[in-house]
Protein backbone atom coordinates (compact mmCIF):
# COMPACT_ATOMS: atom_id res chain seq x y z
CA UNK A 1 0.00 0.00 0.00
CA UNK A 2 1.58 3.38 -1.10
CA UNK A 3 0.90 6.95 0.60
CA UNK A 4 0.47 9.82 -1.20
CA UNK A 5 0.46 13.72 0.16
CA UNK A 6 -1.92 15.79 -0.76
CA UNK A 7 -1.20 19.49 0.21
CA UNK A 8 -3.84 22.55 0.09
CA UNK A 9 -4.26 25.93 2.14
CA UNK A 10 -6.47 27.75 4.30
CA UNK A 11 -7.35 31.01 4.83
CA UNK A 12 -6.83 32.11 8.70
CA UNK A 13 -10.03 34.25 8.43
CA UNK A 14 -12.29 32.63 5.74
CA UNK A 15 -11.84 28.85 7.04
CA UNK A 16 -11.12 29.88 11.13
CA UNK A 17 -14.25 27.17 11.50
CA UNK A 18 -11.72 24.92 9.81
CA UNK A 19 -8.41 25.77 11.57
CA UNK A 20 -9.82 25.39 14.58
CA UNK A 21 -11.77 22.02 13.97
CA UNK A 22 -8.59 20.58 12.51
CA UNK A 23 -6.10 22.12 15.82
CA UNK A 24 -8.63 19.84 18.07
CA UNK A 25 -8.26 16.66 16.45
CA UNK A 26 -5.71 14.39 18.74
CA UNK A 27 -2.38 13.95 16.64
CA UNK A 28 -2.75 11.73 13.75
CA UNK A 29 -6.40 12.12 13.15
CA UNK A 30 -6.39 15.00 10.93
CA UNK A 31 -5.72 12.68 7.84
CA UNK A 32 -8.35 10.49 8.64
CA UNK A 33 -10.93 13.02 9.46
CA UNK A 34 -10.05 14.89 5.99
CA UNK A 35 -10.62 11.90 4.27
CA UNK A 36 -13.73 11.38 5.81
CA UNK A 37 -15.13 14.66 5.41
CA UNK A 38 -14.30 14.31 1.74
CA UNK A 39 -15.65 11.28 0.95
CA UNK A 40 -19.21 12.77 3.04
CA UNK A 41 -18.61 15.43 0.62
CA UNK A 42 -18.25 13.24 -2.40
CA UNK A 43 -21.79 10.97 -1.72
CA UNK A 44 -24.14 13.75 -0.16
CA UNK A 45 -27.66 13.32 -2.03
CA UNK A 46 -29.12 16.06 0.10
CA UNK A 47 -28.62 18.93 2.68
CA UNK A 48 -26.32 17.43 5.30
CA UNK A 49 -25.45 17.84 8.99
CA UNK A 50 -22.61 20.18 7.51
CA UNK A 51 -24.58 22.37 5.45
CA UNK A 52 -26.66 23.23 7.74
CA UNK A 53 -23.96 24.36 10.01
CA UNK A 54 -22.16 26.02 7.32
CA UNK A 55 -25.12 27.80 7.05
CA UNK A 56 -25.67 28.81 10.96
CA UNK A 57 -21.79 30.47 10.74
CA UNK A 58 -22.65 32.31 7.50
CA UNK A 59 -25.47 33.41 9.74
CA UNK A 60 -23.75 34.29 12.52
CA UNK A 61 -21.01 36.04 10.45
CA UNK A 62 -22.88 38.44 8.40
CA UNK A 63 -26.52 38.30 10.01
CA UNK A 64 -30.11 37.30 7.90
CA UNK A 65 -30.46 38.82 4.62
CA UNK A 66 -33.57 39.59 2.53
CA UNK A 67 -33.55 40.00 -1.06
CA UNK A 68 -36.62 41.09 -3.15
CA UNK A 69 -38.89 43.95 -3.27
CA UNK A 70 -41.36 44.48 -0.03
CA UNK A 71 -44.77 43.45 -0.64
CA UNK A 72 -47.30 46.03 -0.78
CA UNK A 73 -49.71 45.32 1.84
CA UNK A 74 -53.40 46.62 1.49
CA UNK A 75 -55.36 48.90 3.84
CA UNK A 76 -57.97 47.82 5.85
CA UNK A 77 -61.25 48.77 4.79
CA UNK A 78 -63.08 51.11 7.46
CA UNK A 79 -65.32 48.94 8.64
CA UNK A 80 -62.98 46.40 9.11
CA UNK A 81 -60.82 48.61 11.25
CA UNK A 82 -63.78 49.26 12.92
CA UNK A 83 -64.75 45.90 14.30
CA UNK A 84 -61.08 45.55 14.98
CA UNK A 85 -61.10 48.21 16.91
CA UNK A 86 -64.04 47.48 18.83
CA UNK A 87 -62.82 44.01 19.64
CA UNK A 88 -61.07 45.44 22.57
CA UNK A 89 -57.52 43.76 22.06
Amino acid sequence: MSKQTVAFTLDTEKDRDLLHWLSSLPKGDKSRAVRDALRAHLGRGGITLGDIYEAIIDLKRHGLVVQGEPTPTADEPPDVAAALDNLGL
